[in-house]
Protein backbone atom coordinates (compact mmCIF):
# COMPACT_ATOMS: atom_id res chain seq x y z
CA UNK A 1 0.00 0.00 0.00
CA UNK A 2 2.79 2.44 1.31
CA UNK A 3 4.82 3.73 -1.93
CA UNK A 4 3.63 1.33 -4.59
CA UNK A 5 0.83 3.82 -6.08
CA UNK A 6 2.54 5.09 -9.42
CA UNK A 7 2.46 1.93 -11.25
CA UNK A 8 -1.05 1.74 -12.41
CA UNK A 9 -3.49 -1.41 -13.67
CA UNK A 10 -4.66 -0.56 -17.10
CA UNK A 11 -1.78 -1.46 -19.76
CA UNK A 12 -1.39 -5.46 -18.73
CA UNK A 13 -3.70 -8.27 -18.36
CA UNK A 14 -5.99 -6.09 -15.76
CA UNK A 15 -7.24 -4.48 -18.43
CA UNK A 16 -9.96 -6.53 -19.57
CA UNK A 17 -12.58 -6.81 -17.24
CA UNK A 18 -13.12 -9.98 -16.61
CA UNK A 19 -10.69 -11.32 -13.77
CA UNK A 20 -11.21 -8.60 -11.77
CA UNK A 21 -14.99 -9.44 -11.59
CA UNK A 22 -14.44 -12.78 -11.36
CA UNK A 23 -12.00 -12.12 -8.59
CA UNK A 24 -14.36 -9.55 -6.52
CA UNK A 25 -17.09 -11.89 -6.90
CA UNK A 26 -15.27 -14.79 -5.50
CA UNK A 27 -14.13 -12.81 -2.56
CA UNK A 28 -17.71 -11.72 -1.70
CA UNK A 29 -19.26 -15.31 -2.18
CA UNK A 30 -16.10 -16.67 0.09
CA UNK A 31 -17.02 -13.45 2.68
CA UNK A 32 -20.45 -14.52 2.81
CA UNK A 33 -19.32 -18.38 3.07
CA UNK A 34 -17.23 -16.84 6.26
CA UNK A 35 -19.41 -15.31 8.00
CA UNK A 36 -22.21 -18.02 7.57
CA UNK A 37 -19.59 -21.14 9.07
CA UNK A 38 -17.55 -18.29 11.12
CA UNK A 39 -14.52 -19.62 9.70
CA UNK A 40 -12.14 -17.13 7.96
CA UNK A 41 -10.52 -19.59 6.53
CA UNK A 42 -12.68 -19.58 3.49
CA UNK A 43 -11.80 -16.21 2.65
CA UNK A 44 -8.38 -16.55 3.24
CA UNK A 45 -7.79 -19.70 1.17
CA UNK A 46 -9.82 -17.91 -1.38
CA UNK A 47 -7.73 -14.87 -1.70
CA UNK A 48 -4.67 -16.63 -1.85
CA UNK A 49 -5.57 -18.85 -4.62
CA UNK A 50 -6.82 -15.50 -6.48
CA UNK A 51 -3.56 -14.32 -6.34
CA UNK A 52 -2.21 -17.25 -7.30
CA UNK A 53 -3.68 -16.78 -10.21
CA UNK A 54 -3.24 -13.14 -10.51
CA UNK A 55 0.67 -14.67 -10.67
CA UNK A 56 -0.10 -17.08 -13.33
CA UNK A 57 -1.66 -13.88 -15.23
CA UNK A 58 1.85 -11.89 -14.59
CA UNK A 59 4.12 -14.92 -15.14
CA UNK A 60 7.57 -13.58 -16.56
CA UNK A 61 6.54 -9.93 -16.19
CA UNK A 62 6.33 -9.35 -12.51
CA UNK A 63 8.80 -6.95 -12.89
CA UNK A 64 10.58 -4.58 -16.02
CA UNK A 65 13.23 -7.13 -15.58
CA UNK A 66 10.52 -10.13 -15.70
CA UNK A 67 12.00 -11.48 -12.04
CA UNK A 68 9.51 -12.12 -9.22
CA UNK A 69 11.90 -9.61 -7.44
CA UNK A 70 12.50 -8.89 -3.51
CA UNK A 71 9.69 -6.32 -3.09
CA UNK A 72 6.85 -9.13 -4.54
CA UNK A 73 8.91 -11.54 -1.84
CA UNK A 74 8.12 -9.65 1.10
CA UNK A 75 4.70 -8.59 -0.38
CA UNK A 76 4.31 -12.77 -0.67
CA UNK A 77 5.21 -12.84 3.08
CA UNK A 78 2.50 -10.55 3.86
CA UNK A 79 -0.17 -12.77 2.45
CA UNK A 80 1.55 -15.59 4.39
CA UNK A 81 1.06 -13.77 7.49
CA UNK A 82 -2.91 -13.27 6.34
CA UNK A 83 -3.25 -17.13 5.92
CA UNK A 84 -1.96 -17.74 9.26
CA UNK A 85 -4.41 -14.74 10.92
CA UNK A 86 -6.89 -16.77 8.99
CA UNK A 87 -6.14 -19.85 10.66
CA UNK A 88 -6.00 -18.36 13.90
CA UNK A 89 -7.86 -20.50 17.01
CA UNK A 90 -7.72 -17.02 18.86
CA UNK A 91 -6.63 -13.37 19.09
CA UNK A 92 -4.14 -11.99 21.26
CA UNK A 93 -1.13 -9.97 21.76
CA UNK A 94 0.76 -13.34 19.03
CA UNK A 95 -2.39 -11.94 16.31
CA UNK A 96 -1.64 -8.61 17.06
CA UNK A 97 2.22 -8.49 16.46
CA UNK A 98 1.51 -10.23 12.96
CA UNK A 99 -0.39 -7.44 11.94
CA UNK A 100 2.20 -4.74 13.33
CA UNK A 101 4.59 -6.95 11.16
CA UNK A 102 2.58 -7.12 8.23
CA UNK A 103 2.18 -3.48 8.82
CA UNK A 104 5.74 -2.74 8.68
CA UNK A 105 6.76 -5.24 6.00
CA UNK A 106 3.97 -2.92 3.75
CA UNK A 107 6.47 -0.05 4.28
CA UNK A 108 9.36 -2.51 3.73
CA UNK A 109 8.27 -3.70 -0.23
CA UNK A 110 7.41 -0.06 -1.14
CA UNK A 111 10.62 1.19 -0.08
CA UNK A 112 12.41 -1.84 -1.76
CA UNK A 113 10.20 -0.90 -5.07
CA UNK A 114 11.15 2.02 -5.19
CA UNK A 115 14.39 2.21 -4.54
CA UNK A 116 15.58 -0.67 -6.82
CA UNK A 117 13.69 1.01 -9.51
CA UNK A 118 11.25 -2.16 -9.83
CA UNK A 119 8.19 -0.61 -9.59
CA UNK A 120 4.91 -2.28 -11.81
CA UNK A 121 1.60 -2.95 -12.52
CA UNK A 122 1.68 -6.74 -11.03
CA UNK A 123 3.62 -5.42 -7.78
CA UNK A 124 0.92 -2.77 -7.30
CA UNK A 125 -1.86 -4.96 -7.64
CA UNK A 126 -0.56 -7.59 -5.66
CA UNK A 127 0.28 -5.21 -3.10
CA UNK A 128 -3.31 -3.93 -2.95
CA UNK A 129 -5.21 -6.87 -2.92
CA UNK A 130 -2.75 -8.19 -0.42
CA UNK A 131 -3.77 -5.15 2.07
CA UNK A 132 -7.69 -5.39 1.06
CA UNK A 133 -7.33 -9.47 2.24
CA UNK A 134 -5.99 -8.58 5.52
CA UNK A 135 -8.90 -5.78 6.23
CA UNK A 136 -11.57 -8.55 5.12
CA UNK A 137 -9.73 -11.54 7.18
CA UNK A 138 -9.06 -9.88 9.92
CA UNK A 139 -12.88 -8.14 10.24
CA UNK A 140 -14.07 -11.69 10.00
CA UNK A 141 -11.79 -13.22 12.12
CA UNK A 142 -12.63 -10.38 15.28
CA UNK A 143 -16.69 -11.35 14.36
CA UNK A 144 -15.50 -15.28 14.31
CA UNK A 145 -14.65 -14.93 17.60
CA UNK A 146 -17.50 -12.73 19.06
CA UNK A 147 -14.73 -10.09 19.51
CA UNK A 148 -16.93 -7.41 17.20
CA UNK A 149 -20.77 -7.14 15.52
CA UNK A 150 -20.85 -8.28 12.13
CA UNK A 151 -20.61 -4.52 11.14
CA UNK A 152 -16.49 -5.01 11.10
CA UNK A 153 -16.96 -7.16 7.84
CA UNK A 154 -17.87 -4.08 5.73
CA UNK A 155 -14.65 -2.40 5.39
CA UNK A 156 -13.39 -5.38 3.84
CA UNK A 157 -16.54 -6.23 1.34
CA UNK A 158 -16.07 -2.22 -0.05
CA UNK A 159 -12.79 -3.29 -1.87
CA UNK A 160 -13.99 -6.02 -3.58
CA UNK A 161 -18.08 -4.55 -3.66
CA UNK A 162 -15.85 -1.55 -5.15
CA UNK A 163 -14.11 -3.39 -7.76
CA UNK A 164 -17.08 -5.33 -9.12
CA UNK A 165 -19.26 -1.76 -9.59
CA UNK A 166 -16.34 -0.36 -11.19
CA UNK A 167 -16.28 -3.21 -14.12
CA UNK A 168 -19.94 -3.46 -14.25
CA UNK A 169 -20.59 -0.11 -14.59
CA UNK A 170 -17.39 0.57 -17.02
CA UNK A 171 -16.35 3.56 -15.08
CA UNK A 172 -12.56 2.05 -14.23
CA UNK A 173 -11.23 1.74 -10.31
CA UNK A 174 -10.39 5.09 -9.44
CA UNK A 175 -6.71 6.07 -8.46
CA UNK A 176 -5.82 5.66 -4.94
CA UNK A 177 -5.79 8.95 -2.69
CA UNK A 178 -3.21 9.95 -0.54
CA UNK A 179 -6.41 10.05 2.13
CA UNK A 180 -7.45 6.87 1.23
CA UNK A 181 -4.11 5.55 2.10
CA UNK A 182 -4.13 7.14 5.53
CA UNK A 183 -7.22 5.45 5.93
CA UNK A 184 -6.74 2.26 5.55
CA UNK A 185 -3.46 2.49 7.46
CA UNK A 186 -5.27 3.61 10.85
CA UNK A 187 -7.65 0.95 9.60
CA UNK A 188 -5.11 -1.68 9.75
CA UNK A 189 -3.47 -0.20 12.80
CA UNK A 190 -6.68 -0.22 14.69
CA UNK A 191 -6.97 -4.09 13.65
CA UNK A 192 -3.94 -4.64 15.31
CA UNK A 193 -5.01 -2.89 18.63
CA UNK A 194 -8.42 -4.64 18.50
CA UNK A 195 -6.80 -8.53 18.02
CA UNK A 196 -5.27 -7.26 21.62
CA UNK A 197 -7.84 -8.07 24.74
CA UNK A 198 -7.29 -5.84 26.71
CA UNK A 199 -10.21 -4.36 27.56
CA UNK A 200 -9.86 -0.81 28.24
CA UNK A 201 -7.91 -0.82 24.77
CA UNK A 202 -9.76 -3.00 22.78
CA UNK A 203 -13.30 -1.25 23.58
CA UNK A 204 -12.27 2.37 22.19
CA UNK A 205 -10.48 0.53 19.32
CA UNK A 206 -14.54 -0.81 18.53
CA UNK A 207 -15.61 2.77 18.51
CA UNK A 208 -12.47 3.61 16.30
CA UNK A 209 -13.01 1.42 13.98
CA UNK A 210 -16.89 2.00 13.78
CA UNK A 211 -15.73 5.97 12.64
CA UNK A 212 -13.19 4.44 9.82
CA UNK A 213 -16.00 2.16 8.68
CA UNK A 214 -18.01 5.60 8.19
CA UNK A 215 -15.11 7.19 7.02
CA UNK A 216 -14.15 4.64 4.26
CA UNK A 217 -17.62 4.55 2.88
CA UNK A 218 -17.61 8.37 2.33
CA UNK A 219 -14.26 7.41 0.73
CA UNK A 220 -15.53 5.47 -1.67
CA UNK A 221 -18.42 6.82 -2.49
CA UNK A 222 -16.81 10.26 -2.92
CA UNK A 223 -14.10 8.79 -5.37
CA UNK A 224 -16.67 6.90 -7.60
CA UNK A 225 -18.70 9.74 -7.96
CA UNK A 226 -16.08 12.05 -8.87
CA UNK A 227 -14.54 9.68 -10.99
CA UNK A 228 -17.84 9.00 -13.13
CA UNK A 229 -17.83 12.82 -13.44
CA UNK A 230 -14.92 13.02 -14.93
CA UNK A 231 -15.51 10.00 -17.26
CA UNK A 232 -18.21 11.80 -18.30
CA UNK A 233 -17.12 15.06 -19.06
Amino acid sequence: MIGRQKATCEAGPLSGRLFPLAQASVMLAAALVSYATRDARFAGVAGALSLGALALLYAGRFTPSGRFGPANAVTAVRLTIVLSLSSAASLGPFAATLVVVFIGLDALDGYIARRSSITSEFGARFDMETDALLVLVMGLKLVELARLGAWMILPGLLRYAYVAASVLARFGEAPRSRFGRVIAGAMMTSLAVSAWPVEPVFRPLAVLASVLVGALVRAVDGRIAGHVTVRKR
